[in-house]
């Protein structure tokens, strides 16, 4: 009686278990994709009626060898739950209300990323270990995965070069989840799920392009494929593109130029900037189609005259309109077929470009955030700078920004806290609001 009592139960959590991850594992690792992702990457993720983000920043210099069991509030993982009409509810101090914490490692610092994959989240936190001689490894990044509900977290990966000389990002390919990362330019993939196994992809990478899909990581299959640049034996630059899913580079072609530096992937386009000699030398500005072909007979369209730039944005919804800036001034470039481009200028100076989104370009000046209005340059030459709003204490860490808003951090009391600022649908003599996306500290509510 008792054995089969125990066939039984075993049977029923098979059952039980089949509808969750298969019966014998056969689906293990495999990604629920019935709820799409929006924001990854970012400081601020969303996925179904759930928004998940940084309750502020702490920068990873904060640890020492005598708080290394800490618990981050400011700087921890949380999520909370979007009410029946999309928004947050707060309470009379201005705090989310309902805001669970997931984690209490630190989430927001140099190199906060978020990115959910299904049930899981994904980030980056400091190595809180020391080493062989006693030393912090804070300046290092390391790679953690949880439940979407908070718990235990696995590591997945723990870098061996600083933060400062660390690319990475996460990649859903083919029902799975995979860490690419570049350390040193010694490019690698790790497993985000099973037992984490890490392959070496290749080493002496000189420049790298991750695409990241910030909108739907399931509806895309532009996340699989990533480019790399080396030199060969013979000196010469090499352009790769590697397959996430399949774990190989897919083709490369070897080019003529003497420099080349990868700088994105958009709009189907792989944009670069090179020279064609060492000396004298102008940088130029190029995008190429990334298909096989078209990367294989290098078919180049060259974005910028002989103007000296240092920088190139792209426009987040139209391909032949960028922001290139000089060493003192900011321009709009139109391009035109055969290379030439018709500057307007936009500021008498290289301004502080935050981030480019439907149509803006929002720039930071001292503690106020001011935008632009592209469509208005381009057909009536009009730059004014429209100040969004100003925050006391505006931080330069970094900014996130999607449909609806901006999010950028600043200081209130002794913390610095993750603020999001509604940008869109705003009309003329409409006023701009912000509020906490988190959790303030006792220490820093104002006193009634």
């Amino acid at each position: 009686m008792k054995r089969f009592i125990t066939f039984t139960l075993c049977l029923l959590l098979c059952v039980v278990t089949l509808g969750l991850s298969g019966c014998g594992n056969k689906d293990k690792g495999k990604v629920d994709t019935s709820v799409a992702t929006h924001g990854n990457g970012g400081m601020v993720v969303s996925r179904g009626d759930y928004v998940y983000f940084v309750n502020g920043y702490t920068s990873y210099t904060t640890f020492t060898k005598s708080n290394l069991s800490s618990s981050f509030d400011i700087g921890g993982l949380y999520r909370a739950k979007l009410n029946d009409n999309g928004g947050f509810e707060y309470d009379e101090n201005g705090s989310l209300i309902g805001a669970e914490k997931l984690s209490s490692k630190l989430v927001g610092f140099e190199s906060t990323s978020l990115y959910v994959f299904g049930n899981h989240i994904y980030y980056a936190t400091p190595i809180t270990e020391v080493d062989k001689q006693g030393g912090l490894q804070t300046s290092k990044l390391e790679f953690r995965r949880s439940s979407i509900t908070g718990g235990k977290a696995d590591v997945i990966y723990q870098s061996k070069a600083e933060a400062s000389n660390t690319d990475f990002e996460f990649y859903y390919a083919d029902g799975r989840v995979y860490l690419m990362i570049n350390e040193n330019g010694t490019l690698k993939r790790v497993n985000g799920f099973g037992k984490f196994n890490v392959s070496k992809v290749d080493t002496n990478v000189k420049t790298l392009v991750l695409p990241r899909d910030t909108d739907d990581v399931f509806s895309s299959d532009s996340y699989k494929n990533i480019f790399y640049t080396k030199a060969n034996e013979d000196g010469k630059i090499e352009i790769y593109n590697y397959n996430v899913a399949s774990n190989k580079a897919e083709y490369k072609q070897t080019t003529e130029y003497k420099t080349l530096e990868l700088q994105e992937y958009k709009f189907g386009h792989l944009y670069f900037k090179a020279s064609e000699n060492s000396y004298p030398s102008y940088t130029y500005y190029y995008r190429v189609d990334a298909t096989e072909n078209a990367i294989r007979s290098m078919s180049v369209e060259k974005l910028t005259s002989d103007k000296d730039y240092t920088a190139l944005y792209l426009l987040d919804n139209e391909t032949d309109g960028y922001i290139a800036q000089s060493s003192d001034k900011t321009y709009y470039l139109t391009y035109r077929q055969g290379g030439e481009s018709t500057p307007v200028p936009i500021a008498d100076t290289k301004i502080d470009i935050m981030t480019i989104k439907n149509g803006y370009i929002y720039l930071k000046s001292s503690n106020d955030i001011k935008r632009i209005n592209i469509y208005n340059l381009k057909n009536n030459g009009d730059r004014t700078q429209e100040t969004v709003l100003t925050i006391e204490g505006l931080q330069s860490y970094s900014y996130d920004i999607d449909d609806h808003n901006l999010y950028v951090y600043a200081n209130k009391g002794d913390h610095t806290y993750l603020y999001s600022i509604n940008v869109s649908n705003i009309v003329e003599d409409e006023s701009f609001e912000h509020t906490l996306l988190g959790v303030y500290n006792n220490s820093d509510i104002e006193a009634e």
